[in-house]
């Protein structure tokens, strides 16, 4: 395949909508574009509840924000008029960006259809074996990824071989910290303190990846006996979860204040540890430099797993080799037990004489 030259102020499309964890994998991409080609105009199609990650200029010079509140089955339902609308003004902005390339991420129906929409004469993707539901046959050049359990964060690096960008360390260049008030205040009050976010949580969609809560409340219960401060911290639904968590491990846990994915990523930040299941907020994590301990189930660890030194993976269910578990079987989290994740968490953590006390990032 023949590189692709981009010449000055010419649009370059990213389209990589959710979830949470794809974005942010999606970032080391945006950083090599804009450090090799500082000149063309860069923009990123995201739905909602990943937008508020996404960095401004010098970045990024464009956010897209794909209208999918509007467009759910429900709304087109009660309210078709104004999803029209919503998708007829997104449409129309879409286009305004005017594309030269589009770089599908995504790898679905929806994703090649909007960048087939966009209009941009170029539009690169991943071949049959890197995407889903026929996407590739709507790209103009195609990418066949060099290994089918390739690390999400490589696989979207290896996307942008035909530009035949100069190769760099990894970075995520996330939106500035909000600067919560909230947050600063609930990380003064363990000031000195040993922290550890707990998440516990994930979407509803990815019930598979969650450990059981009675695991987690034991695991918290061992975390505070050892002095730590285990800090449950949750999403939109999720307080149910951490409630029970709480209750169930005779409130050894500290419940975190209601935040969103801007602030949860500060409070992280703030943190020496984190320590959860396959979601978002891992991903945000360790891409932010805190260590991780990360336990999989049916989901392939090569694949999800964080990147770099400094982290713990817990997988027994992948540990003898194939077969490997059926993704969606809830079972394999069963095999973790809140001991041995307290051994990667006393393993990941400096003697307590060592532990320095941290501030959220700016």
């Amino acid at each position: 395949m023949e590189n692709v030259r981009l010449r000055d102020d010419e649009g370059v499309l990213i389209l990589r909508l959710g979830a949470v964890g794809d974005v942010i994998r999606t970032l080391p991409c945006l950083a090599r574009l804009r450090e090799s080609l500082p000149r063309v105009r860069i923009g990123w199609v995201v739905e909602p509840s990943a937008a508020r990650l996404l960095p401004g200029p010098p970045w990024l010079d464009r956010t897209l924000i794909f209208p999918r509140n509007s467009l759910g089955p429900g709304q087109m339902l009660r309210r078709p008029a104004a999803g029209t609308r919503a998708l007829r003004s997104f449409i129309s902005e879409l286009r305004s960006f005017d594309a030269r390339l589009v770089l599908d991420f995504q790898g679905t129906a929806k994703s090649a259809i909007l960048a087939l929409t966009s209009g941009a004469p170029m539009r690169l993707g991943f071949d049959r074996t890197g995407s889903r539901e026929g996407s590739f046959l709507l790209s103009t050049s195609r990418i066949r990824p060099s290994s089918l359990r390739l690390n999400r964060v490589r696989k979207n690096l290896e996307l942008l071989a035909p530009l035949g960008l100069p190769e760099s360390g990894l970075r995520f260049p996330l939106a500035p910290a909000p600067g919560s008030p909230a947050v600063k205040a609930f990380l003064a009050e363990l000031h000195g303190r040993t922290r550890i976010v707990v998440h516990a949580g994930t979407s509803t969609r990815q019930a598979h990846k969650r450990w059981p809560a009675e695991r987690f409340a034991r695991l918290v219960s061992l975390m505070a006996r050892e002095g730590f401060a285990p800090i449950l911290t949750w999403g939109p639904g999720e307080k149910p979860l951490v409630v029970r968590i709480q209750r169930l491990s005779s409130d050894a846990a500290i419940l975190a204040p209601p935040t969103e994915l801007p602030e949860i990523r500060e409070l992280i930040a703030g943190c020496h540890l984190f320590v959860g299941n396959d979601t978002g907020p891992m991903h945000l994590a360790w891409s932010q430099g805190t260590p991780v301990v990360v336990l999989f189930g049916s989901t392939d660890p090569l694949i999800n797993g964080p990147m770099g030194h400094g982290h713990r993976v817990l997988a027994p269910a992948w540990s003898d080799g194939p077969p490997f578990p059926v993704r969606g079987d809830p079972r394999p989290m069963h095999r973790i037990e809140p001991e041995q994740v307290l051994e990667s968490v006393l393993e990941l953590l400096p003697p307590r004489a060592c532990r320095g006390d941290l501030v959220p990032v700016p």
